[in-house]
């Protein structure tokens, strides 16, 4: 919520629950596509489409087939996008980053199909230019961790950690140490 629409007291309390023009972000899924299309024309990657690709993107109300994108080096992340009936856009971006566009559609937010179009590929572009970079922290004692950064030399697009169960973590583990940075997408 960017505070534009509210003004300095904020949205009422009812609009907190209420989502009564969600087709504002129907926009996000030809922008989607069309960026997959730019990303397969750029970049080394091999394209897969299935409704069997990530199953966390899977428990999303999904419209149409996921595309995973699989840059031609395994130290590049790939990229899932996934097509809800919200309508919104749900991504995964190397091994744990799972993100929504929009994070909420409710009617206090601020946020516009534009807004989410930006953010969507700002985030694209820090992953193919390698500027990612995610981890899993198993401390001694205490919940464990998942965390992740996306930045470029002008901003910093955002991080964030969240406390996982440690089963869940020492699996996550298994992918190839703690802390990964990706490496940029390979050009065609």
């Amino acid at each position: 919520m960017n505070g534009r629409r509210w003004g300095i007291e904020g949205p009422p309390l009812e609009a907190y629950s209420r989502i009564t023009n969600p087709e504002r972000f129907e926009p996000l899924h030809p922008a989607a596509l069309a960026h997959i299309e730019r990303l397969q024309k750029c970049f080394d990657v091999e394209r897969v489409e299935g409704y069997e690709l990530d199953q966390e993107l899977d428990r999303a109300a999904l419209v149409r087939p996921s595309v995973k994108l699989i840059p031609g080096d395994p130290k590049a992340a790939p990229i899932v996008l996934g097509f809800t009936t919200f309508p919104s856009v749900v991504m995964r971006c190397g091994f744990l980053l799972l993100l929504a566009f929009p994070e909420c559609g409710c009617d206090a937010c601020d946020s516009t199909a534009e807004s989410e179009l930006q953010r969507l590929s700002e985030v694209i572009d820090d992953v193919t230019s390698g500027r990612f970079r995610e981890a899993i922290r198993i401390p001694l004692f205490g919940d464990a961790r998942q965390e992740w950064e996306l930045w470029s030399s002008d901003r910093r697009s955002g991080g964030g950690v969240h406390r996982i169960a440690r089963s869940r973590a020492r699996a996550l583990a298994g992918w190839g140490g703690r802390t990964f940075e990706w490496s940029p997408w390979p050009a065609r």
